[in-house]
């Protein structure tokens, strides 16, 4: 069997290959050294592509690379096959690449890709997207001589339209495909860090140092391992009286679920996105000790098929689950003269909520409300569960970080001297959301809904260090008044007229 090539792939706004570190010469060493994978250690390619142009997108990225794979695969000549190690955006792009150029034209078998080993990756985007976007941001571009990426971070901003719909096709198309069981299998593995380095940490930006996160790309929104949840409302029936309507309204029918296939995924304890003290790529020396990350990739590269595969996501999500026990949440800052400061790192979750009328148009004049208890009541939901809301406003979705732990519920967590740093934590469950109108009595409206408590609660959808993607159709309700006839040929105005009662929707 033929070596594999490797090649790297870096991040957004990278203008170094330096951004590499020691680690391609550190798997060099180390497949000398074990006589591990068979790595074609000879030829190790270094991947640079411009993401700080702002007329350059993620597909750009994509077909620049597919046309300088060519030549290299060329070169090396026969039926090479390749392995790809990407840091950050790099996930993505390799994501899009195999999408666009070997599964949308059904010619999966021909790709030469054969283990994608992401590292940190902004799957669902990462909530600094849009600070990067802003003024500020740009202004600090300019000084540097450089444009922010305008094109690339429309893409990395939570809830993207680009993001969602390849992250959709992944949890809906692609376990069809068998991936791992072909012929030509393509193993994909996800590798991230939940630790934030505080040297790094940005005291204007608290995204930097955000929980359940490695201070720039949440670990939910990093796992592969999602799922999409369709909610929809009931449609109104002709000649049913508006009070009658608006009751049987209210409820929000489940009317798709769906789970993306399993993909290997690991959390490298004591690893942040960037930096060369705890960096999960630039932290890795050319030397003898031991590492998680390269350890971590060794084990994902010595995967030959769909058993071994399956095997090891075994292995990670026990060992995802022993590194997050109560008990190793507790990190100590030390911190000169002041007391040491205890941090807590709970598994969290993201939602992305996206709103559409039975026309699939957005849906943006309405509150969204979370919900706890058996009384379905906002002011029930437990203290702390919410640690972030962002708005997308390209594409409308809104993204929520909930910490997971608070919502399930969490014994005492003690300090490493025996101290308490945190109670218990009682979870409130089920849980559910409300939709109610902004403005009401108008032409065309919407009306409350909710996913209430009998429904079973949303809880069953949230899991754990991943994204639910949760779309809500509601009725877009015209009610009659909005066009009328009449047989009288004398003149009158019609702007007071009475709006009418609502016209049967289609459900």
């Amino acid at each position: 069997m033929s070596r594999a090539l490797v090649i790297f792939v870096h991040g957004w706004s990278v203008t170094s290959t330096d951004t590499y570190g020691q680690l391609p010469a550190r798997l060099r060493a180390e497949s000398e050294r074990r006589g591990g994978p068979a790595l074609d250690i000879h030829h190790v390619y270094l991947g640079q592509y411009v993401s700080f142009r702002d007329e350059v997108r993620v597909a750009d990225i994509a077909r620049a690379f597919d046309a300088a794979l060519a030549p290299v695969l060329a070169e090396a000549g026969g039926n090479r096959r390749f392995v790809c190690i990407t840091h950050s955006t790099g996930g993505p792009v390799l994501r899009e690449w195999v999408e666009r150029f070997f599964v949308q034209p059904k010619r999966l078998d021909t790709c030469p890709m054969s283990h994608l080993v992401m590292l940190a990756p902004a799957n669902f985007g990462s909530a600094l997207a849009q600070l990067g976007k802003t003024r500020i941001a740009s202004l600090k571009s300019w000084f540097q001589g450089i444009e922010p990426g305008q094109g690339v971070l429309d893409w990395l901003e939570l809830g993207s339209s680009e993001a969602n719909a390849l992250n959709l096709r992944w949890i809906h198309d692609y376990p069809k495909l068998k991936l791992t069981r072909s012929a030509n299998p393509l193993f994909q593995f996800v590798l991230t860090g939940d630790a934030i380095d505080r040297k790094l940490y940005d005291h204007v930006n608290s995204y930097t140092g955000e929980p359940g996160s490695d201070g720039v790309v949440r670990v939910s929104s990093a796992n592969l391992n999602a799922c999409h949840l369709v909610l929809r409302q009931p449609g109104t029936r002709e000649g049913e009286a508006l009070p009658s309507a608006r009751k049987r309204l209210r409820s929000l029918e489940p009317v798709d679920d769906a789970r993306a296939e399993r993909t290997a995924f690991r959390i490298i304890p004591g690893t942040a996105h960037s930096g060369d003290a705890m960096g999960i790529m630039r932290s890795v020396a050319n030397d003898d000790r031991p590492h998680p990350t390269v350890d971590a990739i060794l084990r994902c590269l010595a995967v030959r098929d769909h058993a071994t595969y399956q095997a090891l996501c075994n292995e990670f999500d026990a060992e995802n689950e022993l590194h997050q026990t109560p008990q190793r949440r507790v990190e100590m800052e030390r911190i000169p003269v002041l007391p040491d400061r205890a941090h807590i790192t709970d598994p969290h979750a993201m939602v992305i909520f996206r709103l559409f009328d039975q026309e699939g148009a957005r849906v943006d004049d309405v509150d969204l409300l979370l919900t706890a208890g058996p009384a379905d009541d906002p002011n029930q939901l437990p203290s702390g569960f919410l640690r972030d809301r962002q708005g997308n406003r390209r594409s409308g979705a809104v993204c929520f970080q909930f910490n997971h732990a608070v919502l399930a519920g969490c014994e005492p967590i003690l300090r490493p001297d025996g101290r308490v740093a945190r109670g218990e934590l009682i979870p409130r469950p089920p849980y559910g959301l409300r939709l109610d109108p902004r403005v009401q009595e108008r032409f065309v409206e919407t009306w409350q809904a909710a996913y209430t408590s009998d429904m079973g609660g949303l809880l069953q959808w949230i899991q754990p260090n991943q994204t639910t993607i949760i779309d809500i159709h509601l009725q877009r309700i015209v009610r009659s008044g909005v066009f009328r006839l009449t047989r009288s040929l004398a003149a009158r105005d019609f702007r007071r007229d009475e709006l009418g009662p609502a016209i049967a929707g289609k459900p």
